[in-house]
């Protein structure tokens, strides 16, 4: 019974979540793959470890099925994935702007709502 009271509150949560801050999630979770991608191959060595490890760990436990709270779980698994993948990408966020610039890109499209 309070698993329902959980995922009554969870989902009135998300109707109330911006779309265009969905979006933004969506992207610095693509921006951060590619930085992986161009660390891994040597193309961007200037990233440090600490944050790489930390964006790498936070991105396998948004994929990983099983984790602190299951994602059969509707909306609750979710949000623990998220709410992981929001703090790593708050203390990366200078490194992740820096990467920004190298990229040539606007990191306003990442970061600023």
């Amino acid at each position: 019974m309070a698993q329902a009271g959980r995922g009554v509150s969870v989902a009135r949560h998300l109707r109330k979540v911006d779309p265009r801050r969905l979006a933004q999630f969506v992207r610095r979770i693509r921006l951060t793959m590619r930085l992986l991608r161009d660390v891994a191959r040597g193309a961007y060595p200037h990233m440090p470890w600490k944050t790489v490890a930390a964006l790498a760990a936070a991105l396998v436990y948004f994929v990983a099925p099983i984790d602190a709270v299951p994602d059969v779980i509707p909306f609750t698994g979710f949000l623990d994935d998220a709410l992981v993948l929001g703090l790593v990408f708050g203390a990366a966020e200078a490194d992740l702007r820096a990467y920004c610039v190298w990229r040539g890109v606007d990191p306003r499209r990442y970061f600023d709502a």
